[in-house]
């Protein structure tokens, strides 16, 4: 009876651990997917992965960096998956940087204002075709329709600013004097 009481007690544990630091996981997330609609996913893929593994996890260890290893393995198919659906995708080597500075540090912000910087020096033009592409969620085809184009070529420039915002904020973010 003595087990069944001791494993009702960890498993209460475990379950408020993982209630505890659900906001902490979703921030965590979402400094490696900023802006993106697929953060809930990878919180929810993240919780089902947590929950399998339960019972491997030991207690008295810190449960949030167990909890944000895991995460990191699925922000990491969350990015192959964008990588292959052509949406904007950093270098694995900035994701690595980003993801192994203390939560704490805010890397959110960081990568959000170096974002926002390189955003500032796109043209308006350029500016209106990111934003209505990744934002409002447009389809290629939409937005090339509205802007009087071929979503070939519109699919050729999209490459190019995504690539071009890569580059300005994997720059900003490994200058420190930025």
């Amino acid at each position: 009876m003595s087990d069944k009481k001791e494993n009702s007690e960890k498993l209460n544990t475990y379950v408020a651990l993982l209630v505890e630091h659900q906001d902490r996981l979703r921030a965590y997330i979402y400094t490696q997917l900023p802006g993106s609609s697929n953060v809930s996913d990878v919180l929810q893929n993240t919780n089902a992965v947590l929950w399998q593994k339960r019972e491997k996890f030991k207690p008295g260890t810190n449960f949030l960096a167990w909890a944000f290893q895991i995460a990191r393995f699925q922000i990491k198919q969350q990015h192959g998956r964008n990588k292959r659906d052509g949406k904007l995708v950093f270098s694995d080597e900035l994701l690595e940087h980003i993801a192994e500075s203390s939560p704490t540090d805010s890397p959110q912000n960081r990568l959000l204002e170096a974002l926002e910087g390189c955003m500032a020096k796109l043209t308006g033009s350029q500016r209106k075709i990111i934003l209505a592409r990744y934002t409002r969620g447009q389809s290629l085809e939409q937005l090339a329709q509205t802007r009087g184009c071929t979503a070939g070529s519109l699919r050729i420039s999209l490459h190019r600013l995504r690539e071009s915002l890569r580059k300005c904020v994997e720059n900003s973010l490994s200058d420190p004097s930025r």
